[in-house]
């Protein structure tokens, strides 16, 4: 019943064909017509990042962090110090500086002046009972002022004081002056305010200080000031792509055509997106260049196999028919597995999973009718070329003793097969020290010597810590932050939390209402404890804001109907380590506290340690589906195409091998697997079955035609190995440059890591499924035929009648 079926697919396709080839003109019109309507949307096309996309909006954490982040401060956070080389702060130029640059930050564009924190700042202010008994306050600086030797002093001493800002917003030895500013996300132009905040910084440079700037705004300004060396990487990449097509076909359609694939593929790619209203991330790039690099690889398959056909029949409309015929089957599968496989980022948590997915997937499918279709056809238009032997016949030559002395030898093959197994036992040791997340502090992104790096390690010296945790107390009821058990309740999560011994500082609601109940008890540090009634606490508060002249002076504390509290957690760094451990004491807090006060809600998902959490713990799940997700597509669409269950494995059987070194390189090379690698990887893995599926399709070819096994793997490394080296060339060309000439580290790691992805799949697929083939002698591979129509088919004669004429 199958092999009907199965006759009548073929047969189907090659019908097609057929029209397809008398047909060229017609067909290739349509495909430029297609790739003008793409061109037109071109000029829509965005390059920019979504600080949205890259969260998983479903994660409690999310919805929290989304829910809190007006009110409290998002993860989009500006921290500045201003650093003193000798002496103290304390002194009337440096703190002239600090004001200087708590002003400027305070007018950069998108900034939410409502959560703008330093110690010059007017929300920093000293409170106090006059004389007459009533709550004042007045700032800790005053711009228009001088101030004497013993005022200075009397202001240091306020500032200790002031747990707010002792620690937290000047530094413990007092040498450093903090600037933190919030971003409003919603109207967020990280060009436009990093551009602003490089004017301030270059304002701010004095003799005898240091200026340091970190936060997520900051890395993502600096990742968008290499734009230009990616336009001209581009460039190189396309100029050593021709180079290599040269070099290697030193004839136009071998070097035309490929290139022309690039384009029409690209155009395809980007048009898509810029219709689909989908923006090119800067992060992402690496992907699309690999993208359009394979979209050469199998253009130059078909100009390959053209040239071998025209050798042999001396006609060119027969021979691009004839390679076309050869290569449609694993061609168009290695196509539709490459595009699947990056189409399953769409089941990724973050909305930039899911538009990579979307435009990378369609992108890869493209490839089918701009270069698969487009490149054989346009053979059949073009005038046939005058020389028609084959060249590079040496390096075939080669290849092909090679195997026959390795990979063509039953115990050659054996060999390759265990010498593979021993390479995936010992891999998996690195694989287990591989780390989810951030493997280091500062930013993988940039070189380790980078100014933001620099600039984070030395902040995080100087302070507890820039990196942020909010955790949110709510209750049920307006006012409910008010009770009394709630605030013990928050104080008792907080000292639950400074277990941990790299917590660098906590800040929440008890803190002031302790602060102020002092103060009205003529600042007896006996009464620096919390009331036993709400009202209390409610006069406590509306003391301290009636206070300040500034609104909202407890907006950064409580929401307005005063039924969440904000408590804030101060860390050095946001590595994995650190992140799983913070998570970990603070859900075991949580538990712990809502059991203790009924109707009392513990959030977590506030802050750069929060938001990262989410994002790690949804990767987890990401990479958990997305990975296996492409090689069990792979395995079910190859076993379809082929209708063998042999197929199938056989062709996952080289990813499971480079997919296992490449997680062992990342674990040696100490690579993190983060939001930004997944696609990565995701895209590396697929590429393995390119050279797979060519190599097992010209197997069965030279199977069908020499019946002996041996000789039909060394004939098939001479040939498509040959291709395949190329071809993997063209790849590793695609994305190489990156290594080089990049300054953002991310990409240069991704660069490396894919090229190590790229020769391993290449070796893979030249070493193991021949060596396999040797070995096992698969149904599919030893029982294939060319029936009266030339369409390559399975023998249905028993397994061993196949493997006796093998």
């Amino acid at each position: 019943m199958i092999a009907p079926i199965r006759k009548s697919i073929t047969h189907t396709l090659h019908k097609a064909e057929g029209w397809i080839f008398a047909n060229p003109k017609i067909v290739l019109s349509m495909i430029f017509l297609v790739t003008l309507a793409f061109a037109a949307a071109l000029p829509k096309l965005r390059i920019y990042s979504d600080f949205s996309d890259l969260l998983p909006q479903q994660h409690p954490y999310i919805q929290t962090y989304n829910r809190i982040k007006e009110n409290f401060g998002g993860a989009n956070m500006i921290v500045m110090a201003i650093e003193v080389e000798q002496g103290t702060i304390f002194n009337n130029d440096t703190l002239k500086l600090v004001n200087e640059a708590t002003q400027g930050v305070d007018n950069l564009p998108s900034v939410n002046h409502n959560l703008v924190a330093s110690l010059t700042h007017r929300t920093a202010r000293k409170v106090f009972l006059s004389p007459e008994g009533s709550f004042v306050s007045q700032p800790y600086y005053d711009p228009a002022k001088v101030y004497s030797a013993d005022e200075l002093a009397q202001m240091q001493r306020d500032v200790i004081a002031n747990p707010n800002l002792y620690g937290l917003m000047v530094s413990p030895d007092f040498k450093a002056a903090l600037i933190k500013a919030q971003l409003n996300e919603s109207d967020l132009d990280y060009v436009a305010t990093f551009a602003a905040l490089q004017k301030v910084r270059d304002t701010l440079a004095r003799d005898g200080h240091k200026v340091h700037v970190t936060g997520n705004p900051v890395l993502t300004g600096w990742v968008y000031t290499y734009l230009d060396q990616i336009v001209q990487i581009l460039a190189w990449t396309l100029a050593l792509l021709a180079t290599l097509l040269i070099v290697y076909f030193r004839r136009l359609y071998g070097i035309a055509l490929p290139l022309l694939g690039i384009a029409l593929s690209s155009i395809w790619g980007l048009g898509f997106m810029a219709l689909a209203g989908i923006n090119l991330e800067p992060l992402s790039l690496p992907i699309p260049f690999l993208i359009a690099a394979r979209a050469t690889s199998h253009g130059v398959q078909l100009v390959v196999r053209y040239y071998e056909e025209l050798a042999i029949v001396k006609n060119g409309k027969q021979a691009a028919r004839n390679a076309l015929d050869a290569l449609f089957r694993p061609g168009s599968l290695a196509i539709i597995v490459d595009a699947v496989g990056i189409a399953v980022l769409v089941l990724g948590a973050a909305p930039f999973n899911y538009k990579l997915g979307l435009a990378a997937g369609f992108w890869g499918f493209s490839v089918i009718f701009t270069v698969h279709f487009m490149v054989p056809l346009a053979l059949t238009v073009l005038p046939q070329p005058k020389t028609m032997e084959n060249a590079n016949e040496g390096v075939r030559n080669f290849l092909g003793n090679a195997m026959a002395r390795t990979g063509g030898t039953d115990g050659g093959a054996r060999a390759i097969l265990f010498a593979s197994l021993a390479c995936v036992v010992v891999g998996s040791w690195y694989v287990a020290h591989v780390q989810l997340g951030e493997s280091e502090p500062g930013s993988p992104l940039l070189n380790r010597d980078h100014d933001y790096n620099l600039s984070t390690a030395a902040i995080n010296t100087l302070f507890p810590g820039s990196e942020e945790l909010h955790v949110v107390a709510r209750t049920e009821d307006k006012g409910g932050i008010k009770r009394p058990e709630v605030l013990q309740a928050i104080e008792r999560f907080q000292a639950h939390m400074l277990s941990d011994p790299t917590l660098g500082g906590a800040r929440a609601l008890p803190g002031v209402v302790r602060v102020v109940n002092q103060l009205t008890h003529n600042d007896d540090p006996r009464w620096a404890q919390l009331p036993d009634n709400a009202d209390e606490v409610g006069g406590l508060m509306f003391a301290y804001m009636a206070s300040s002249p500034i609104p909202g002076a407890l907006k950064e504390y409580v929401s307005p109907d005063e039924n969440e509290a904000n408590m804030v957690f101060f860390y050095k760094d946001h590595q994995a380590d650190t992140i799983n451990r913070v998570v970990a004491l603070a859900e075991e807090g949580k538990k712990r506290i809502e059991a203790e006060v009924p109707g009392l809600k513990i959030e977590l998902g506030g802050g750069i340690i929060g938001v990262t959490a989410a994002a790690n713990q949804a990767l987890h799940t990401d990479h958990m589906i997305i990975i296996p997700a492409v090689m069990l597509l792979a395995f079910f669409l190859v076993m379809a195409y082929y209708q063998s269950l042999h197929a199938g494995w056989l062709m996952v059987l080289p990813m499971l091998f480079a997919t296992v070194m490449t997680y062992a390189y990342m674990g040696w090379a100490n690579i993190g697997i983060s939001v930004n690698t997944v696609p990565v990887i995701a895209v590396g893995v697929g590429v393995g079955i390119d050279y797979a599926v060519y190599f097992m399709d010209r197997i069965r070819e030279e199977m069908a035609v020499t019946r002996n096994i041996h000789r039909a793997v060394i004939n098939a490394v001479a040939t498509t190995g040959y291709a395949v080296s190329f071809t993997a060339a063209t790849l590793i060309a695609g994305v190489v440059m990156w290594i080089f000439m990049s300054d953002l580290r991310f990409q240069s790691d991704a660069a490396v890591l894919l090229s190590f992805m790229l020769i391993v799949n290449a070796l893979a697929a030249m070493l193991i499924v021949p060596a396999w083939c040797v070995v096992f002698r698969p149904h599919f591979v030893v029982a294939a035929h060319y029936d009266e129509d030339g369409v390559l088919e399975e023998d249905d004669a028993p397994r061993e009648i196949a493997r006796a004429a093998a």
